[in-house]
């Protein structure tokens, strides 16, 4: 069911459709604060709120972009609590996989990418921390979510030209920490 029904179901009384919609979007959102704050416990959190806003204010809702809409929710949380915790931590920890049971049949080649795979996140991650909030935020939404920066401009209230700006001088400095040798250790 496309977010359009949905939405126009729920606020025709059918609250049944919120976890439909809960459903659809928790881990965009909750990655997004993963990425924002760094912290796990926060992330969920911040998602869990970001949701329950959503629903307080579902019914004055005009449908344009969910997810959009959604992670402007989140995007406003994530910088009311960087912004009011003094000890925001800059250890990525959200990109390590979660723990999952695995079967003797993977192979050692599967668990080397793997591992591989979990390295790269979380020197990504290090790295993205290390950017002004601004510039993490834009890259975020344009690289990691697609968004057009036309569109990342409406979500952040932003100028076309300030969001373009931070998109490249984000990317820029990801690229000068991502090479230089003593950033990994």
């Amino acid at each position: 069911m496309e977010d359009r029904e949905l939405i126009r179901r729920i606020q025709n009384g059918q609250k049944q459709y919120l976890n439909v919609i809960a459903e659809k979007y928790y881990n965009d959102i909750y990655y997004f604060c993963c990425y924002q704050t760094g912290s796990r416990e926060d992330a969920y959190d911040l998602a869990q709120e970001t949701f329950l806003r959503f629903i307080r204010y579902v019914d004055r809702y005009q449908y344009r972009n969910l997810k959009g809409y959604l992670l402007t929710i989140a995007m406003n949380l994530c910088r009311n609590y960087i912004s009011s915790t003094a000890n925001f931590s800059a250890m990525p920890e959200p990109f390590a996989s979660e723990q999952t049971d695995r079967g003797e049949e993977e192979t050692a080649a599967s668990d080397g990418r793997e591992y591989e795979n979990r390295e790269n996140s979380l020197l990504l991650a290090a790295a993205l921390q290390k950017l002004p909030e601004i510039q993490r935020e834009a890259v975020l939404l344009h690289h990691f979510y697609g968004y057009k920066n036309r569109e990342i401009s409406r979500m952040t209230g932003a100028s076309y030209s300030a969001v373009k700006s931070r998109v490249r001088q984000g990317l820029e400095k990801l690229q000068q920490l991502l090479n230089r040798e003593d950033f990994y250790g």
